[in-house]
């Protein structure tokens, strides 16, 4: 995968913004939020660039990853689907950074919600190009049955996508309310979508190698 300039343009300016409110920040930082999204863990302010600095670790890391995948020819399949999330990816690790560091400036921030609209927006946007990922070993639904079997791969991401979706608008919703309810909403959604996932792949398998 090549390097996409404009991600890393966005990436490096915002390193540059932390290093411009660097100074600002207080000496200790929220750096942990609880399910009613209140603070419950204080850092360093020096903490700031271990995150400030995850997107570019991140973002590199994927691309790199497909050239020692050895179904490395699957990536021009699903070029844009692999697009897609590395934006999606770069930009809610960007957006979680600067909630934080809002936070930490003192400007009244509902993490929680800010959280929750953040994670429903991106499992909506990867459940819709989730079909689109063909058989590889870095990306996607990555079980032991989806990677025996291509076709169990390709039902497997079907319905995984609508499961994303589903959870997604879920988590969208939850903003309409606040706490630990929200909190365990999401959450809840997201651990029955990924059981059901993981049961259908299983016995798409068993029917798969029956047949």
């Amino acid at each position: 995968m090549k390097i996409n300039k404009w991600m890393l343009l966005i990436i490096i300016l915002s390193i540059i913004g932390i290093a411009v409110v660097y100074p600002s920040l207080p000496e200790e930082i929220p750096g942990h939020w609880n399910a009613a999204g209140e603070v419950n863990r204080y850092d360093h302010k020096a903490s700031v660039w271990i995150t400030g600095l995850l997107p570019l670790g991140i973002y590199l890391l994927m691309v790199f990853l497909p050239k020692i995948d050895p179904k490395r020819a699957a990536y021009l399949k699903h070029e844009k689907a692999y697009m897609i999330a590395q934006w999606v990816i770069v930009l809610l690790l960007i957006y979680i950074q600067w909630i934080a560091i809002a936070a930490a400036l003192g400007y009244g921030v509902d993490i929680g919600i800010a959280i929750r609209l953040a994670l429903g927006i991106v499992f909506i946007l990867l459940g819709n190009y989730m079909s689109q990922i063909r058989h590889n070993y870095f990306f996607g639904i990555r079980n032991p049955w989806t990677l025996a079997n291509e076709q169990v791969w390709k039902k497997t991401h079907r319905v995984g996508g609508y499961g994303f979706v589903i959870v997604g608008i879920i988590s969208v919703l939850t903003t309409f309310t606040t706490g630990t309810t929200a909190f365990a909403i999401t959450i809840g959604s997201l651990v029955i979508m990924v059981s059901v996932t993981f049961v259908y792949s299983y016995l798409t398998y068993k029917k798969v190698t029956k047949e």
